[in-house]
C-alpha cells in the first residue's frame, strides 16, 4: 500500500508537486494542506486506480485545471472543461482595473458587459467583490457574452454555485451584438464599462505556445485572426456604433452612454498595434496601457467621452 510520500518521490520528476498535491488531495477528498502535512498517510487500495488514471492524464499534458474540473480565480473556485479557457492569474489584474474604475464612478447608473465570458471568471468575480465590498448592486447593470452555448453554460453553472445568477444576464451571440438590444432599454445615461479577455493569439503565437493549450484548450478561445487582434477591432467597430447612437442605421440616436470604458486583455508585443487600432476608430481615446506582475503590458484600457453627450 502506497503512502502520499511514496507517490509524490515516485512522479517528482515527471508531474509539478503542485498539480500532483492537487490531484491527491482530490482523490483522497482532503484539502492540499492535508497532503502536506500527512506524508506518511496510506492511500486507501480503492482510491489507487482512479488515482493512476488521473496521473496519467496528467503526464500526457492535460492541464490540471481539465482534470479537476475547476480552477481557482480571484479567490473563488471555477467549473472548467474542455469548452472554455482556463483562467489565468494574469487576468486577475483586468478585475482589478475594472473594480477599481466602478468603485470610483460617481455616474448613477452603470451598465457592465463582459464579452467571450467563457467559464464567467471575469464578470462573477465582478459582482462577487462588489457584493463583499457592500457596493449598491442596484446602480448596475450585468450583462455577459459569448457566441459559445457550450460556454455559456458553463458560465452559467459557476454564477449559481456563487450565488450571482440573478444579477447577471447571460446572452449568447457575437461580442457586443446581443448586448446591444438592452443597452438601448437604460432609460438613463450614464457609463458602459466593457471587459473582454478575447482570442488574441496570431497563428503564430498560437505554435509557439504551450502544447498543453494546443492540445486541450478549444482553439476558438485562443486564436484571434491573423494579427490576432481581429476580433478586438470588431468588437471597438460596435463600440463606436454606441457612442454615436449609430446601432439601426440608417437611423441614428443619442448615445447609449456619455463614457465607455473597456478593459482588454492583449499579448504584451501587441500594445503599438492595439494602441494604433483603437486611435483609428477613436480619436480622442484616453488610451492606458497596463503591465502584469511579470512586467509585461496586458491590459489595455481605453476611456471614450460620447460628442454627443
Amino acid at each position: 500500500m502506497a503512502k502520499i510520500k511514496d507517490i509524490l518521490t515516485k512522479y517528482s520528476s515527471t508531474i509539478d508537486s503542485f498539480d500532483l498535491e492537487l490531484i491527491l488531495a482530490r482523490i483522497l477528498k482532503k484539502p492540499r494542506e492535508f497532503v502536506l502535512a500527512h506524508p506518511e498517510f496510506i492511500i486507501p487500495t480503492t482510491d489507487n486506480k482512479r488515482l493512476t488514471t488521473l496521473i496519467k492524464r496528467r503526464i500526457k499534458g492535460e492541464p490540471v485545471a481539465y482534470i479537476l474540473g475547476e480552477k481557482e480565480f480571484y479567490g473563488l473556485n471555477f467549473k472548467v472543461n474542455k469548452n472554455v479557457l482556463i483562467p489565468r492569474p494574469e487576468t486577475e489584474q483586468l478585475v482589478e482595473l475594472a473594480l477599481n474604475k466602478l468603485t470610483t464612478n460617481n455616474l448613477q447608473q452603470t451598465t457592465i458587459v463582459d464579452i467571450g465570458t467563457g467559464s464567467g471568471n471575469i464578470i462573477i468575480s465582478l459582482v462577487n467583490k462588489l457584493t463583499t465590498n457592500n457596493q449598491r448592486l442596484t446602480t448596475y447593470k450585468f450583462f455577459a457574452t459569448d457566441i459559445s452555448i457550450d460556454a455559456l453554460k458553463v458560465a452559467k453553472q459557476n454564477a449559481k454555485l456563487h450565488k450571482v445568477e440573478k444579477k447577471i444576464n447571460f446572452l449568447r451571440g457575437d461580442l457586443l451584438t446581443p448586448a446591444i438590444k438592452n443597452l438601448s432599454n437604460v432609460k438613463s445615461q450614464g457609463s458602459i464599462v466593457i471587459t473582454a479577455n478575447l482570442p488574441y493569439l496570431s497563428p503564430a503565437l498560437y505554435r509557439s505556445s504551450h502544447i498543453s493549450a494546443r492540445m486541450y484548450e478549444p482553439k476558438k478561445a485562443l486564436l484571434g485572426g491573423k494579427m490576432g487582434l481581429e476580433l478586438y477591432e470588431k468588437l471597438l467597430k460596435q463600440i463606436n456604433k454606441i457612442v454615436n447612437g449609430q446601432l439601426s442605421q440608417p437611423k441614428t440616436g443619442p448615445p447609449l452612454a456619455e463614457i465607455v470604458s473597456c478593459f482588454l486583455e492583449i499579448s504584451p508585443e501587441q500594445k503599438p498595434a492595439m494602441q494604433k487600432l483603437v486611435k483609428k476608430h477613436f480619436t480622442n481615446a484616453k488610451i492606458i496601457f497596463h503591465k502584469d506582475l511579470a512586467g509585461k503590458w496586458r491590459v489595455c484600457q481605453i476611456e471614450i467621452r460620447s460628442a454627443k453627450s
